[in-house]
């Protein structure tokens, strides 16, 4: 592959990073393929000492650059079809900076259906749309004169001056909707002066829960304070306010602002223009029926771009806290499963994690079986040596621990200690297909089981086997986009497997898979040979595995 040494460019006038460190990290990561903590940690040499949040940055600013430019190349190829790509047309689509401005410059050939305006230059009412705009006579004045060259009874054709007015004053407001510059300073007006504002839909009492939103049934708040890291959760409940169809959701601005700005731009103040009055009125037009709602629309998807970026920030942050939790080391573990009806699950994992057993007890009702549970715990402590107890915390967890603690002898003793632990996502591992690759003939119950019990003895070996949101790393975590937070989460979890390293002799095969030179199919013969020959004594010993 050859890098593209315009994304290149875009890259380094985006990140500030010096033009060697950036091709040189572009090389890594697009031509040789390596992967981000191996550039941070092992090509220091080549990037300068770049670190892992320096190396994203360079990806992610080569990547948007490429994804404009293929924008870009479509529309272009899109106009020359329709043989409306005009030299001057070409200049201002190759020279727009951002995808806003490409998109601006496509609109007019983008809609497939007719407008009114596009209906008008048909029945030949062009020139006199170029006429009201420029002429110092007034409509009125002139209106036998014009009813000779534009009226023509005919069928499909103009039938009288009221049809003729109308058709080219339809022109007027879709040229003046249309016009680049003016959408590109009403855009700047939205983002620095806006606001945006909620208020209760009719019915809203209908829809459940829609009293979870009542803060936002009277709010508004400037579009430039919401857009900052620290407000954007607020943005987030209020789409999903709107997608539940509890509340309307708009922004607006200054109206008189866009009023004059699209005058400035498209006719000049003064009373020399005979159809001033004329104008003034499609104007307001333009921007009350097309602009703001386009930009309504637009700066509402930006929003929620920032809003998203900033929730994955929070949620990569949460992540890594919840990945770094502290490591216990290979130590034998008891997991519970807590349960009443069908009793709690049992699994005992040795030191390198490998699953011994399990077996399940009824401490609660209806078989209150306090003094067989406690039997079977204490044989399964003194059998393999159980040094921790770890209990998941969902339903019943705590009356679990406190049966524990009450009626183990070795717990009261202090030998072996027990705690709760946080379950949540062990539901979605014990049915996952790396699940059932490891345990293929074990139950669902007894799979969560053996997650709990592995991720208090290394959390990150066993985390690293979920889906990140499945792990509950943050608030609406289903309302940003699943594509950015998938690959966000997942470099979280690259990273934090990279800086800590791993524990040769407990690590599962996808903890294994993440690190740095080691793919999916080395790692696995690792914990094949572990679990043939016992735990690795040296590093030497990896030279044994396929």
């Amino acid at each position: 592959m050859q890098l593209d040494n315009n994304a290149i460019a875009y890259a380094v006038a985006k990140t500030e990073i010096p033009l060697n460190k950036v091709i040189s990290t572009c090389n890594l990561l697009f031509v040789e393929d390596c992967t981000i903590p191996f550039i941070s940690r092992y090509r220091k040499e080549a990037t300068g000492n770049l670190d892992e949040v320096q190396v994203r940055d360079i990806q992610d600013a080569y990547e948007e650059h490429i994804e404009i430019e293929k924008r870009r190349s479509f529309i272009l190829e899109s106009i020359k079809k329709q043989e409306k790509l005009t030299p001057s047309l070409e200049k201002s689509i190759k020279a727009a900076s951002t995808l806003n401005i490409l998109e601006d410059l496509y609109a007019p050939y983008k809609s497939k259906r007719k407008t009114k305006g596009t209906v008008a230059k048909e029945k030949g009412l062009e020139p006199l749309s170029l006429w009201i705009l420029d002429s110092k006579d007034s409509f009125e004045s002139k209106i036998e004169e014009l009813k000779k060259q534009y009226v023509d009874d005919s069928e499909g054709k103009v039938k009288d001056m009221q049809e003729a007015l109308n058709g080219a004053c339809d022109i007027l407001v879709e040229n003046f909707s249309q016009n680049i510059e003016t959408k590109e300073t009403i855009r700047q007006v939205y983002w620095s002066q806006g606001k945006i504002g909620t208020e209760k839909r009719k019915d809203a009492e209908k829809i459940e829960d829609s009293h979870k939103f009542k803060d936002f049934f009277e709010f508004n708040e400037n579009i430039n304070q919401i857009k900052d890291p620290k407000n954007t959760h607020r943005y987030l409940a209020m789409r999903r306010g709107m997608t539940l169809k509890v509340l309307k959701v708009t922004t607006t601005i200054d109206e008189q602002i866009a009023y004059d700005t699209i005058e400035a731009n498209e006719f000049a103040k003064g009373e020399n223009l005979g159809n001033y009055d004329l104008l003034k009125k499609l104007a307001k037009k333009s921007f009350d029926n097309t602009i703001s709602t386009s930009m309504d629309l637009e700066v509402k998807g930006d929003l929620k771009k920032i809003a998203d970026q900033a929730a994955i920030d929070v949620f990569g942050v949460n992540l890594k806290n919840l990945l770094l939790q502290p490591y216990l080391g290979t130590k034998t573990v008891l997991g519970i499963d807590p349960g009443i009806r069908t009793g709690c699950k049992i699994v005992v994992i040795d030191a390198t994690g490998k699953f011994i057993g399990d077996h399940v007890i009824y401490p609660f009702a209806p078989k209150f079986d306090l003094s067989g549970s406690k039997l079977i715990l204490e044989k399964l402590i003194e059998a393999f040596n159980v040094e921790y107890i770890a209990i998941g915390n969902g339903t019943n967890g705590r009356e679990t621990l406190e049966f524990v603690e009450d009626n183990l002898k070795a717990v009261k003793d202090g030998t072996v200690k027990a705690t709760m632990i946080n379950e949540s996502g062990a539901s979605i591992y014990s049915a996952s297909d790396i699940a059932r690759k490891e345990f293929p003939d074990k139950d669902v119950t007894v799979r969560g089981t053996i997650s709990i019990a592995r991720r208090f003895q290394d959390p990150l070996a066993e985390l690293v086997k979920l889906d990140p949101k499945s792990i509950g790393v943050g608030q609406y975590q289903h309302d940003v986009n699943q594509i950015r937070l998938k690959k966000s989460l997942e470099g979280v979890v690259e990273n934090c497997v990279n800086y800590v390293g791993v524990d040769l002799n407990t690590a599962s095969a996808p903890l294994l898979s993440f690190i740095s030179g080691i793919g999916p199919t080395v790692a696995d013969n690792i914990v094949k040979l572990r679990e043939k020959k016992g735990q690795f004594k040296n590093r030497s010993e990896l030279l044994k595995v396929p």
